[in-house]
């Protein structure tokens, strides 16, 4: 089958699993370089069970500077996918409309929007906002303990790039210039950590540890208030992504995956992947692992790799 025609033109920005046959992409037409563009956006959705015609559909989601989407469980299983302005489009189950914004303010900026074990969407941005996602329309900002002198806490070099969880009363959350927290349904607590660099993204994988992704190119590892800095040779290329596939770490460049074995990093051993022009963004859940780039994807499923765009 020829490439999906809504995809022609559209750069790919992120994806997504909901479940291993519901999988999502998101994108944005760049007709100039300007990174501060509103630009006409798009969602993908594939179906890979389906027949090769019914495999693709999009949904226009009007301009935006960015988009990021999960798939969430809870209070009901949708797509819920999120613009750096804080508009909210859901869509599964029935539903697919635009939801209320999640803040009335205006000039509001998310960085990411993920599913926390299995259950809700959770948003985050800069000057350390969380917000979680109780019900259609309705977000709940989960501030408790972030700001010690409450509107005079000078957050300036801090705020939250990504957040992942355990469970939803043991989440991390983390961004800024070492600003990293944990979230224990309750309240949140600073974490004192061996670098002040630039926190990316993180992942709680099953062994108990945090991931994070630092603008150094290295990671922080550790869980509680005990970590310590890994550094890595094997490329100088900045990280991307971090996923748990398996019992596997894996992490993405713009060119490479690789993943975490015995506290060292190293070339991932999934395989021989098919070629692309790049490999920036991962998803994983439900058995598979997605890969995507600006202008292709594929997947795993443990044994196999599988083509879904090509480039």
């Amino acid at each position: 089958m020829d490439k999906f025609e809504p995809l022609v033109g559209f750069e790919l920005a992120g994806c997504a699993i909901r479940r291993w046959n519901i999988i999502a992409f998101w994108g944005q037409e760049w007709d100039n370089p300007d990174p501060l563009e509103i630009r006409p956006t798009r969602v993908f959705f594939y179906y890979p069970d389906e027949p090769e015609p019914d495999r693709w559909a999009y949904r226009e989601t009007g301009r935006a500077r960015g988009l990021r989407g999960c798939g969430a469980m809870l209070p009901q299983e949708r797509w819920v996918f999120v613009a750096d302005d804080g508009e909210v489009y859901a869509v599964g189950g029935g539903a697919d409309s635009f939801e209320s914004p999640i803040v009335a303010k205006p000039y509001s900026f998310f960085s990411n929007v993920k599913r926390i074990a299995a259950g809700h969407a959770y948003a985050v941005g800069p000057r350390r906002k969380v917000y979680v996602r109780d019900s259609p329309g309705i977000w709940r900002q989960l501030a408790a303990g972030l700001f010690a002198d409450g509107a005079q806490t000078k957050v300036d070099a801090s705020g939250f790039a990504d957040i992942d969880g355990f469970a939803e009363n043991d989440l991390y959350a983390c961004g800024g210039r070492g600003d990293l927290w944990h979230f224990d349904g309750t309240v949140w607590t600073p974490i004192n950590i061996p670098t002040n660099e630039n926190l990316v993204r993180l992942c709680c994988a099953s062994d108990g540890l945090v991931y994070v992704i630092t603008g150094g190119r290295e990671l922080l590892v550790g869980r509680g208030q005990r970590w310590t800095m890994v550094g890595q040779d094997v490329t100088d290329s900045r990280f991307e992504s971090i996923v748990e596939f398996g019992t596997k770490v894996v992490l993405s460049t713009e060119s490479a995956l690789f993943e975490i074995a015995n506290g060292a990093v190293r070339p991932a051993s999934l395989g021989a992947r098919p070629p692309m022009r790049s490999c920036s963004f991962l998803a994983a859940g439900d058995g598979i692992l997605v890969v995507s780039g600006s202008a292709d994807a594929c997947s795993f499923d443990g044994s196999a790799w599988s083509v879904i765009i090509k480039s």
